[in-house]
């Protein structure tokens, strides 16, 4: 199980949601917890008057703005098992992937909107490409439409009294029967126990676009066919999740991919666990751009196994 969790934290609404699952997840499977903050001006949130401190007293003011955004968690930079780290660097993904190698990370975890202008952008794009090179997986938790975009320049980090939730009541993982696929399941089927929540797994049968002087009626056929074998496939790859005793369900789609991975995994207290790379060519792609369109979206937290962790999963620890 994850050991290790790496956070990308600049006291946005978006990251303090993404904290706020980190140290839950934390809880549940006694991970250590790493926060870190990439400064990139020196008129960031940790400075006063325009003017950048010593790494040594950036490092301080670090610990002490965690120490407020953990308060409402019961947990503290003072903790055994949580560390705290404070750089500076143009790019704050290489710097976020390079860290989650040096201390091991199983996971790392960030928010897909951050502070711009004077507090700059820490987690945005960035979450992005993190998924694209991180060397494990990723939470991503997007801001909530609700309260708005990413605060302005004059308002302050989120207060000790104002934690976000961490709700995950479901599980829900897009299918596309990938090899990655296959691994993201195995999360799956260690996280489901862990929340003691339903799994849903889905699977889109896109619908054939043809002149209507083709066989329609029995393409219709044909795609009626398709969504029952892979119903069936669904519950054969479902089986080591139902093993572990938590309700698991089975939906196949008739329609547009995207879309509609989007509608079936977007909701607040669903925690979304999904491949970022599928097949392609003649077998469709499922689990690409499919990805990023539910990152967007999505109001609960998406966990996305990038083509770099292929080979690890939590099992394997």
């Amino acid at each position: 199980m994850f050991q290790t969790l790496l956070v990308a934290h600049d006291f946005s609404p978006s990251s303090s949601r993404a904290l706020a699952h980190a140290v839950d997840l934390a809880a549940r499977t006694g991970a250590a917890l790493h926060l870190m903050y990439v400064d990139r001006t020196a008129e960031g949130v940790l400075f006063e008057g325009g003017k950048a401190p010593p790494d040594d007293e950036l490092q301080d003011r670090f610990e002490e703005q965690c120490r407020t955004s953990l308060a409402p968690h019961d947990r503290s930079p003072a903790d055994d098992r949580v560390v705290c780290h404070a750089v500076r660097g143009v790019s704050p993904a290489p710097l976020l992937v390079e860290k989650a190698e040096e201390i091991e990370a199983d996971l790392i975890v960030t928010g897909t909107e951050g502070r711009r202008g004077a507090r700059r952008l820490i987690v945005g794009s960035v979450a992005e490409e993190v998924l694209r090179t991180a060397p494990c997986p990723a939470l991503t938790v997007r801001q909530r439409e609700a309260g708005g975009a990413s605060g302005s320049a004059d308002e302050a980090p989120d207060s000790a009294d104002e934690a976000p939730g961490s709700e995950v009541e479901q599980i829900v993982a897009p299918v596309d029967f990938s090899d990655l696929t296959e691994v993201a399941l195995r999360h799956v089927a260690q996280l489901a126990p862990l929340y003691d929540v339903p799994v849903t797994l889905v699977h889109v049968v896109e619908d054939p676009t043809m002149p209507s002087v083709y066989e329609v009626n029995a393409s219709a056929v044909r795609a009626r066919a398709a969504e029952q074998r892979a119903e069936e496939a669904l519950q054969s790859l479902g089986e080591p999740i139902a093993d572990t005793g938590v309700p698991v369900s089975y939906v196949v789609h008739r329609g547009q991919t995207t879309s509609t991975v989007v509608e079936a995994t977007g909701h607040r207290d669903t925690l979304t666990v999904m491949g970022t790379k599928g097949l392609s060519g003649l077998r469709r792609v499922m689990l690409g751009s499919v990805t990023e369109a539910v990152i967007r979206a999505s109001d609960g937290p998406v966990l996305a196994v990038p083509a770099s962790a292929q080979g690890a999963s939590p099992a394997d620890e």
